[in-house]
């Protein structure tokens, strides 16, 4: 669903049949599954480093060789991203964290926070996608046509539809 540099937003729903709209469902869910899949191992990988981070800092305070006033604080920008999900690649075992210098520790949180950053905005946009796909099966067991400019419409309803475990 993705082409180079942008996502699909959605396909032409008017010309989607009910089985085709399943199944396009069905597809972005599975995806949705892998991307959240994913965003839990980097979370996980993230927490490790960032308490490796806490540690060493904890210790250079404790021992005097880093004064806790005037440290500047370690924020984050809200976003950091490049917009693109990185293409699928096994996760490298964490080197020993020993190993790591404070600033290769912390650019490997930094690295780790940019992919999570990506994939949790398709995670968003895939989230989006499923919503409109089901409101618009549910309208038209309704009998209700949908189109684009009906969307708002649909989505209002449609999150009221209730769970019949059917896409």
């Amino acid at each position: 669903m993705t082409t180079k540099g942008h996502m699909e937003l959605l396909p032409d729903l008017a010309t989607l049949s009910d089985s085709d709209l399943a199944a396009t469902v069905a597809s972005l869910e599975l995806e949705e599954d892998n991307i959240s899949y994913r965003r839990r191992l980097l979370h996980g990988r993230i927490d490790i480093l960032r308490q490796e981070h806490v540690e060493r800092l904890r210790r250079q305070v404790e021992s005097g060789e880093l004064a806790t006033h005037g440290a500047e604080p370690h924020e984050r920008q809200l976003y950091e991203g490049t917009g693109e999900v990185p293409p699928e690649h096994e996760l490298e075992p964490l080197p020993e964290l020993s190993t790591l210098s404070d600033d290769a520790l912390r650019a490997m949180i930094r690295e780790l926070e940019r992919e999570e950053d990506d994939i949790s905005l398709r995670r968003r946009f895939l989230h989006g996608q499923i919503e409109i796909l089901r409101a618009t099966r549910y309208a038209r067991l309704r009998d209700e046509t949908v189109e684009v400019a009906d969307l708002a419409r649909v989505l209002s309803k449609g999150a009221a539809a209730p769970d019949d475990g059917k896409v």
